[in-house]
């Protein structure tokens, strides 16, 4: 199994291919043979968002409002 730090490495190469932090943007780009975000976030204990940060680059979240 990988280290920790390994599987940071590899995430960041990821999300700077894909150009997105966002959970959905990365288990629909991903390349195949990547595990999916959930089983990052199983394999580390911790929330995408705090995976994110681990791996230095910032998590943006925007929340779509929707107009009545």
């Amino acid at each position: 199994m990988k280290t920790k730090q390994e599987i940071l490495e590899e995430l960041k190469t990821e999300l700077l291919r894909i150009g997105s932090t966002n959970q959905r943007d990365y288990d629909l780009l991903k390349k195949k043979g990547q595990v999916f975000s959930t089983t990052i976030c199983r394999r580390l204990k911790l929330s995408w968002p705090e995976v994110v940060n681990q791996t230095g680059l910032k998590f943006f979240y925007i929340e779509r409002i929707r107009k009545k």
